[in-house]
């Protein structure tokens, strides 16, 4: 890479995928560096152009592989691993080719802006854009050597370890002699698989000028193949792992995004602050089925159902869809549905967070210090569940499919049981002390001194 300008602070290339959960725990760090001084880019789906020029870094867009019929047809899978490794290569390895096209466009049109400016990248894990490069493609026009990046996590760590079973299983992690006898099986059993994986990721990026080979499982490579990687928790929300590599740095979760004063909120929004400030106010719970799988027979309906005739709760759903409605099923009267609405919105005023175990609605729980309870399976949801339950602060119903029995033991453990809410609030404590958004800006830093 060209030299950098004396004091110049470096130029920042944010790469995202195109899709909500990713690139919304970005959208806070390039607001901080852009008001510090840099000179943001944003490489991210056309979706969200508007809150990412709102930053005020520049944005570039790139295709959105994440369509409704590819969903459908991930949907289709009956078998839960099956699915999970369709969708590393439909969703994962197979945008590299596009994602790495639109990263190397904007960098060389920065160096052609900038001659003698440095470059530091920060890649979500999901962009992908980057890992040709790592594996020996040529530097982009006008660079001696391919700027230092920093990987960013968005989903539990996905890093392989003696201490713990294959990730996507969701199994309580162990330590013990037995415990790692029963993880090395369970890699050994999976590594034809991952084999696969890895060789599949080595011919994606051969064609696009890589001359060395993923020889590591394809995990491991998505994470330790960047200078550093950054994962938005504290260390307690992660498995405790003996050999994990001394690139990955927690930071902290990604701090609540700021309530648009002028944001439309709904009819009954005043009931809640009215309760809140009630001699005896009714306890809040708050159901999401997320953005993705929206099948709202799975959590959501079942969620209204199990606490249909409690007086003494406020339970609100939000379906994560723009003009979603719940045809056909009659709401309580203890419950308001509305269409889509900000987590934080209603977090702030919530006791009990029922919610299909996404990591982005997970940090939400845990900045907000709320419990949980999570009903999740495919996907990552399974490892976020897991490690939640580990960490003391909610309750793990280890189906995407619960019963409405389960949802209501589930929330009334964590009603009744203080220890979940004060276990949260050591959490949220524990995350805001770390300073997420400081420390990328520290890390930036230091490896912009180095280069």
């Amino acid at each position: 890479m060209a030299a950098n300008n004396e004091g110049a602070k470096p130029l920042i290339v944010f790469a995202c995928p195109t899709a909500y959960g990713h690139t919304m725990p970005l959208l806070p760090h390039a607001t901080h560096l852009v008001k510090q001084g840099y000179n943001v880019s944003f490489v991210g789906g056309a979706d969200f152009e508007a809150v990412i020029r709102k930053t005020g870094a520049a944005f570039y867009p790139t295709e959105n592989p994440y369509t409704p019929e590819a969903f459908q047809q991930f949907f289709k899978i009956p078998d839960e691993q099956e699915a999970f490794f369709w969708s590393i290569k439909a969703f994962f390895i197979d945008t590299t080719p596009e994602r790495m096209r639109a990263l190397t466009a904007v960098l060389e049109e920065l160096r052609e802006k900038h001659p003698g400016q440095g470059v530091v990248i920060v890649q979500e894990i999901g962009f992908m854009g980057t890992l040709p490069y790592a594996c020996g493609a040529p530097p982009p026009k006008g660079y001696d050597r391919f700027p230092p990046v920093i990987g960013f996590g968005t989903a539990p760590l996905v890093v392989s370890s003696i201490d713990t079973a294959p990730f996507g299983l969701g199994i309580r992690p162990d330590s013990s002699e037995a415990g790692r006898a029963r993880n090395a099986a369970m890699y050994e059993a999976m590594k034809a698989k991952q084999e696969e994986l890895s060789e599949y990721a080595t011919s994606v990026y051969a064609k696009l000028g890589a001359t060395d080979k993923v020889t590591e499982p394809l995990f491991d490579h998505w994470t330790t193949s960047y200078d550093i990687f950054v994962q938005p928790c504290s260390p307690s929300l992660e498995y405790p792992r003996s050999d994990l590599s001394p690139k990955i740095n927690f930071i902290g979760g990604t701090p609540p995004k700021e309530i648009d004063p002028s944001m439309p909120l709904p009819l009954w929004w005043d009931e809640l602050k009215t309760n809140r400030q009630a001699a005896s106010p009714k306890k809040v719970v708050f159901i999401t089925q997320g953005t993705i799988a929206v099948d709202y027979n799975a959590l959501l309906i079942p969620t209204l159902k199990a606490l249909a005739d409690r007086d003494d709760l406020i339970v609100i759903g939000v379906l994560g869809v723009k003009g979603a409605k719940l045809d056909g099923f009659k709401i309580p009267s203890n419950a308001k549905v509305v269409d889509y609405l900000m987590y934080e919105a209603v977090l702030q005023y919530a006791d009990v967070f029922v919610t299909n175990a996404g990591y982005g609605g997970f940090i939400s729980g845990v900045m907000h210090g709320v419990p949980m309870v999570w009903a999740g399976r495919g996907q990552d949801k399974a490892e976020v569940s897991m490690r939640g339950e580990i960490a003391g602060i909610g309750v793990n119903l280890e189906t995407d499919r619960p019963s409405t029995e389960a949802i209501r033991d589930g929330v009334d453990k964590v009603l009744t049981d203080n220890s979940f809410k004060t276990r949260c609030l050591e959490v949220q404590r524990e995350n805001q002390k770390l300073d997420c958004i400081g420390q990328l800006e520290r890390i930036i830093k230091e490896l912009s001194a180095e280069t």
